[in-house]
């Protein structure tokens, strides 16, 4: 007759019990049997046979024995090899590094993707004049679009580098180097004239139905000291942040030649595993928080009526840049050269402004976009991309400007 007594589940040595699942000579757990054939069948063997001299390495079938055969520490190659005896040395190399340890190398080349030359695809493109202008004019509705922000951080640029000020100073410097060479001023002298008392936004406002008229000068300086007091200090504070996260991740890969030891091993199919947390990027919930952040402090430039001066003073910049474009215009004022018109004026216009000006403005798109990516390679892709952009960016030469207070990036926890 067959003993009806129920069995009581078996006790291990540290007191804890196995159930009948995880005994010898049971059925093996569903997982196990997952986990394990792929491996058995790569090596030529079947899972019972693999099984049996698994269990004196791992232990009993389970998640216990599995997470001990992910590891390079506590399953060396060595000792696998030990344990299945006759297999191949190749075989059971390429064996263990694309079951046992799939998982692993996963991880490492994900990273070492992300850690890789970031492609700049990822962000949003700056737009250039002629497409910023067309985006003006078949605008809609009054809202926070992207023209909006575009006008918002190229007027704020120009303020910071004292471009605003140029006009009235070319003018009258240009009527005093004609007056020291008894010469009348010459026709641009009246051009930059006309730019310096008459505004016509009408190609930029038809869109909005607003009054060039409307936009007064309080108006724009309003805007500029709300682009000083808000704008810049979230772009530097963002920056600082973003650096922060990065610095976190790079210590956590502070000993290279482990690094590359560790990988190289995995790579081989053996040896110790990568310690716990090297590769792993710091949480990015901060960086997004800072992003949302971000996102309402932009808004706040343009309460009232700030999208249309913000779009007036983008459009003075652009029309202003166009006039130092013009190659006779340093003999004018009584300059040798472009850039020595420019130190005669104060102004810090350099030669890479136009650089500056679409970085500056596709980092502040990016920002906006960011949490827009999804989490994972997508976003470590975007965020290293956009970590190499604002490397490219001098923010000490913004972080002081000619209406702001000095200001620098800061690594500070993100705001909610």
């Amino acid at each position: 007759m067959t003993d009806q007594t129920p069995k009581t589940p078996e006790e291990k040595p540290d007191g804890s019990q196995v159930t009948g699942s995880q005994v010898t000579g049971g059925q093996p757990p569903a997982e196990w049997v997952e986990f394990v054939t792929p491996f058995a069948k790569a090596l030529g063997l079947d899972l019972e046979e693999v099984t049996k001299k698994l269990t004196a390495l791992a232990g009993e079938p389970g998640k216990q024995a599995i997470l001990v055969l992910k590891s390079g520490e506590y399953a060396p190659f060595e000792e696998l090899k030990a344990a299945l005896p006759g297999v191949p040395t190749g075989v059971l190399k390429k064996a263990v590094a694309d079951h046992l340890r799939a998982d692993a190398a996963v991880e490492v080349n994900s990273v070492a993707s992300a850690m890789a030359t970031p492609s700049f695809d990822a962000l949003p493109q700056a737009p250039e004049d002629d497409a910023w202008l067309q985006m003006l004019r078949t605008g809609g509705e009054l809202k926070v679009d992207k023209a909006t922000v575009v006008s918002a951080v190229r007027a704020g640029l120009a303020s910071r580098t004292g471009l605003y000020e140029l006009p009235a100073e070319i003018i009258k410097r240009m009527e005093q180097h004609a007056e020291e060479l008894d010469e009348p001023v010459g026709p641009d002298f009246f051009k930059m004239q006309k730019l310096l008392t008459t505004r016509s936004y009408a190609e930029i406002f038809a869109a909005l139905e607003v009054d060039g008229k409307f936009v007064s000068q309080r108006k724009k300086t309003a805007l500029m000291a709300r682009l000083d007091e808000i704008l810049w200090p979230e772009i530097l504070s963002f920056q600082g942040q973003l650096q922060n996260w990065a610095d976190s991740w790079q210590q956590g890969m502070a000993n290279p030649a482990a690094m590359m030891g560790a990988f190289f091993s995995m790579t081989q199919g053996g040896g110790a595993a990568m310690p716990p947390g090297m590769m792993q990027p710091p949480a990015t919930d901060g960086l997004r928080d800072a992003a949302e952040a971000f996102k309402e402090q932009v808004n706040r430039v343009f309460a009232g009526v700030g999208i249309p001066v913000a779009r007036a003073l983008a459009y003075d910049a652009l029309k202003i840049k166009e006039v130092l474009e013009n190659p006779t215009l340093p003999t004018q004022v009584g300059a040798v050269n472009r850039d020595q018109m420019l130190k005669m004026f104060g102004a810090n216009v350099s030669a890479d402004y136009v650089r500056l000006e679409r970085n500056i403005t596709r980092f502040t798109l990016a920002v906006l976009e960011y949490t827009d990516t999804t989490a994972g390679q997508e976003e470590l892709g975007y965020l290293s991309a956009l970590l190499m952009l604002g490397m490219q960016i001098p923010f000490e030469k913004l972080a002081t400007g000619s209406t702001g207070a000095a200001m620098r990036p800061e690594k500070t926890t993100s705001r909610r």
